[in-house]
């Protein structure tokens, strides 16, 4: 299916459903959407990182903490992830669920649901980068990421689906069973 047949799911400021549209008729900065989010982490507990290629619509050439994306028609938020996956980096694993956040800026409003799995290339196989969406794959500590010393630009969501991560760790909360 190409982009433009992509059928999201819009809900509503309360992640109801109420509908769906199709992505080239998105609203991304009004329409209140799923989104998937995957903290993909190594074998030595570092993040998989990747770096959008410079053709994609929202924050072209910017680093993505997670693996992930929009929430299709008839698509549950995990089936979306193993899909996500699969699609950006070549490989499925075990996801675990790390609960549900609501994120809004410049450009999207979104209900993101968070899951965590382990990369282990020799029980995957290597990577096999989406060309269209993942230009490069980038090994980062969360302390790295957060303190950002290098200055680079974080996709905005990724980077409040990492927060909201790294907040359940200090403070866990019972997960949203959607």
């Amino acid at each position: 299916m190409s982009e433009n047949d992509e059928v999201i799911i819009l809900v509503d400021k309360n992640n109801r459903v109420i509908g769906d549209v199709p992505r080239r008729l998105m609203n991304f900065g009004k329409d209140y959407h799923r989104v998937t989010y995957i903290l993909v982490f190594n074998q030595k507990g570092n993040l998989l990182v990747q770096k959008r290629t410079d053709n994609k619509a929202f924050c072209p050439g910017y680093y993505g903490i997670t693996t992930g994306g929009v929430v299709e028609k008839d698509e549950s938020y995990i089936d979306s992830a193993h899909r996500e996956l699969q699609e950006e980096l070549g490989f499925d694993a075990p996801l675990e669920s790390q609960g549900v956040f609501l994120t809004e800026g410049e450009g999207f409003k979104i209900w993101g649901k968070i899951y965590t799995c382990h990369y282990d290339s020799a029980q995957h196989g290597e990577l096999n980068l989406q060309p269209k969406e993942v230009a490069s794959i980038h090994e980062m500590s969360i302390n790295s990421i957060s303190d950002n010393k290098d200055k680079l630009l974080f996709t905005p969501d990724s980077f409040a689906a990492l927060q909201h991560y790294t907040d359940l760790l200090t403070h866990p909360k019972a997960d949203d069973p959607l």
